[in-house]
């Protein structure tokens, strides 16, 4: 699960499950210009340090750190509207082991958000620079920063996730009353179809060359397509209800993934091992009548990092050595509400 927070003000928003109208937006990217606080940033220790490296430990650990919440931010970038989504665990530790009272941590990792959204990259120094310290951090996902560096490409809605679009499809499909005449299948398809979406949470079956149609193996000089399988169970209900009467209830079943991958990936197939937790980030393009498989195509592969039991990015301790760490986005010190601080 992800929280969605805004790119102005941080604050937790709760995902909402609206009528489809409002799932999408208005379908266009929201359009971003640079604002005071975006200038503000790029005037900063922190930008600087950002662009051009640095060798200092307290920085370099507050850099992976910085570095590390935008690499899980990237791939479900989304444009719906102006609201990035990060892992709860991952939020709380930006807050409380990233920032002192003289460094809002969250409010610069917004900034650089926006700054990949203005841009619509990641900049090519910020990469060489996570690339340089995660030497040491080796807490950067750097093929999620290396997609933002090839370019923007977002997700159609960060609520068009498995979960919604099975309700949505036992709602409107399943469960459609007879006096429905029109072509509810139909008009499921239409709505929910051929978006692009960013989906965590699988498990890779396997992954490997697909064969042309037909034929079982695959000869020098034809060609042939990556793919991928993956499956993603649902939770579980069993785990949060007492059944009284002992019955022993069948799990529900997982849903399969048909991946057809994109030729260049970021990620590296081969590290990827069977059973590992997957994000698939591509075009949702076909599922089954029963909702138990579902085809995604163009799509890239990420690893998805099991948060729920925490996760080090620092401490405020180190953080506070670091000559970056002060706020000059607001010039303004928590523990002196009266007076300003450059």
């Amino acid at each position: 699960m992800r929280r969605a927070l805004p790119l102005f003000a941080v604050l937790l928003a709760a995902p909402s499950f609206a009528q489809k109208e409002d799932l999408f937006g208005s379908g266009k990217p929201v359009v971003y210009r640079e604002e005071t606080m975006d200038k503000r940033f790029a005037k900063s220790k922190v930008a600087k340090l950002l662009k051009e490296g640095t060798d200092d430990p307290a920085c370099v650990e507050l850099l992976s750190g910085l570095l590390m919440a935008l690499g899980e931010i990237g791939p479900v970038l989304h444009k719906k509207d102006e609201t990035f989504t990060l892992d709860p665990m991952l939020q709380e530790a930006v807050q409380t082991q990233l920032s002192t009272p003289n460094f809002p941590a969250m409010a610069y990792l917004v900034s650089m958000v926006r700054r990949v959204l203005i841009d619509k990259r990641l900049p090519d120094e910020w990469l060489e620079t996570a690339k340089a310290i995660n030497a040491k951090a080796k807490i950067i996902d750097l093929a999620k920063l290396m997609q933002l560096n090839d370019g923007l490409a977002l997700a159609d809605s960060n609520e068009l996730t498995i979960p919604l679009l099975k309700q949505r499809y036992i709602v409107e499909v399943v469960n459609a009353n007879s006096a429905v005449t029109t072509d509810v299948a139909g008009t499921f398809r239409d709505t929910y179809l051929d978006r692009d979406v960013a989906w965590g949470g699988a498990r890779l079956i396997d992954a490997g060359l697909n064969a042309p149609k037909g034929k079982k193996k695959i000869t020098p000089g034809e060609a042939a397509e990556l793919a991928a399988i993956l499956e993603w169970t649902p939770p579980d209900p069993r785990t949060t209800q007492i059944d009284l009467l002992a019955r022993h209830a069948k799990p529900p079943p997982p849903i399969r993934l048909i991946v057809k991958l994109a030729p260049k990936q970021f990620a590296d197939l081969e590290k990827l091992h069977r059973g590992q937790r997957v994000l698939v980030k591509g075009r949702f393009w076909e599922m089954n009548r029963t909702f138990t498989e579902l085809e995604i195509r163009d799509a890239l592969l990420f690893e998805d990092r099991d948060l729920s039991q925490g996760v080090m990015l620092g401490s405020p301790d180190d953080v506070r050595q670091c000559p970056a760490a002060i706020n000059e986005l607001t010039g303004t010190a928590p523990q002196q509400p009266g007076g300003f601080r450059h």
